[in-house]
């Protein structure tokens, strides 16, 4: 097969498919909205949840991907800023070590699940 122009995703390649006069990839399209900007965060979590990372102008994302590889985390969403949601759990034994979802926030706290230990982590958030 001849993949040239493809997009490959963890699923293997992505064909761009041209619906209604123009091209859609499947994978990051997101009921008609396509992400076209991303920022990527790097760094070691603390034990305890720091200030809140708030997103630039406060924009509220369309996707966020969040991975550990050495040690588990736990990291809050905020949809306005301010409040946080519930936490939630990246271990780099499940799932591939990563959380990639959906998700209208404007902000993120990370920490490490068990203190002590040290997680790695990477979030990329996208915007439309």
């Amino acid at each position: 097969m001849n993949y040239a122009g493809s997009f490959f995703g963890y699923r293997g390649p992505i064909i761009p498919v041209a619906v209604g006069g123009r091209v859609c990839l499947p994978f990051w399209e997101i009921e008609g909205r396509i992400p076209t900007r991303n920022i990527t965060y790097s760094a070691n979590a603390l034990d305890n949840y720091p200030a809140m990372t708030i997103f630039p102008n406060r924009e509220q994302s369309e996707l966020i991907w969040v991975q550990t590889w050495d040690e588990s985390l736990m990291f809050k969403l905020s949809a306005d800023g301010v409040n946080y949601q519930d936490e939630e759990e990246v271990a780099p034994d499940k799932n591939l070590g990563a959380w990639f979802h959906r998700s209208s926030a404007r902000g993120i706290a990370v920490k490490n699940q068990s203190a002590g230990s040290t997680a790695r982590y990477q979030i990329v958030v996208f915007f439309v």
